[in-house]
């Protein structure tokens, strides 16, 4: 089952950051939860718009995750997506008590 929210949540945070490698710990951090990252990130694999890499950090390897060039584009539309949802949630409650009382004084007719 896919998950859109949680792919857009962490192709914004790859956008807001400009990066170009994201890392398992990063992905957690904008997704919330680990079995969120994990989700998001397979599912980006799977698009192609990440790339996994493993990197040897002192005796261990570590799987970084290289954003593609279509991944870069992508990010940026789900950046610009992100913040449209936060326009539109703050001018739908600021416009929700005019949206009452009008309502109200329409009834009272």
């Amino acid at each position: 089952m896919r998950h859109p929210v949680t792919d857009i949540a962490l192709l914004a945070y790859i956008a807001k950051k400009n990066a170009k490698v994201v890392s398992y710990t990063e992905a957690t951090k904008a997704c919330k939860s680990s079995s969120s990252a994990s989700r998001a990130l397979h599912q980006l694999i799977n698009e192609g718009l990440l790339e996994p890499k493993p990197k040897l950090l002192g005796l261990r390897y570590v799987t970084q995750y290289v954003v593609t060039p279509k991944g870069k584009q992508v990010a940026e539309l789900a950046l610009q997506l992100t913040q449209l949802r936060e326009v539109a949630k703050v001018s739908a409650a600021a416009e929700a008590p005019a949206g009452e009382e009008k309502q109200a004084r329409g009834t009272r007719k």
